[in-house]
């Protein structure tokens, strides 16, 4: 095999590998676009820092910001996920005027609009029941979307770490095959992949949708002109 060829040829397993990535990271955004409407009925749609639900489970005393962001007209975050006995402090930035903290069902109320910084207002949450879920917002501000969630125990949303970690999917495989490497990479140890096939071709493109029917002949016509120059 020439060096074109086997830079140019693609193992059946790595480029398979590669399709399902795209396809489960297409499904991902797809149900990443409901989950809120489905859990909060809509009630965060219009809120411009909702996120995903911050996933808070295992602890104690939890702190949301009232009057977060540039405007002060916001709670951050605006979704969170705890555990049934949990206590909620929202505390006041002094940022965007005066602002209350008041369910939509009742269950909590923090009175009068207050516009002083460090004021704190708390609730424990130990009657709540795994699933339940607590919308709220602020009276003077609910027009400007200034509104929040509390979920209990489990959630049907997208969950964003408080420590802003993403997991451990960002390393691309066990890194044997990167960069060209020796010119055998796709599979996890750069052997046993067989040559791609027309209907591996198309059973791709059908798992990549949209996408892939636009990237798929490409990746197809260099496999082709690889097997030419063997």
């Amino acid at each position: 095999m020439t060096a074109n060829a086997d830079e140019a040829s693609m193992s059946r397993r790595g480029l398979l590998r590669t399709g399902g990535a795209g396809a489960v990271a297409a499904a991902g955004l797809a149900a990443g676009s409901g989950t809120a409407a489905a859990q909060y009925d809509g009630w965060l749609d219009d809120v411009g820092n909702y996120d995903g639900t911050h996933d808070y489970r295992g602890q104690d005393e939890v702190t949301v910001e009232v009057g977060a962001g540039d405007t002060g007209l916001l709670f951050g975050p605006a979704a969170i996920l705890i555990d049934p006995g949990t206590t909620v402090v929202w505390e006041w930035t002094g940022q965007g005027g005066a602002h209350n903290v008041v369910a939509n069902d009742e269950t909590f109320d923090s009175g009068e609009a207050v516009d002083e910084e460090g004021y704190t207002f708390e609730y424990t949450f130990e009657d709540a029941s795994e699933g339940d879920v607590f919308n709220y917002l602020c009276v003077p501000h609910e027009a400007v979307g200034m509104k929040g969630s509390v979920a209990i125990g489990d959630v049907d949303d997208d969950i964003v770490s408080p420590d802003g970690g993403g997991g451990d999917g960002g390393g691309g495989g066990d890194g044997d095959g990167s960069g060209g490497g020796d010119g055998e990479g796709g599979g996890e140890d750069g052997s046993g992949g067989r040559d791609l096939s027309a209907s591996d071709v198309g059973a791709l493109a059908l798992g990549l949708g949209v996408a892939g029917s636009l990237l798929v002949p490409l990746f197809y016509a260099a496999h082709r002109k690889a097997e030419k120059n063997r």
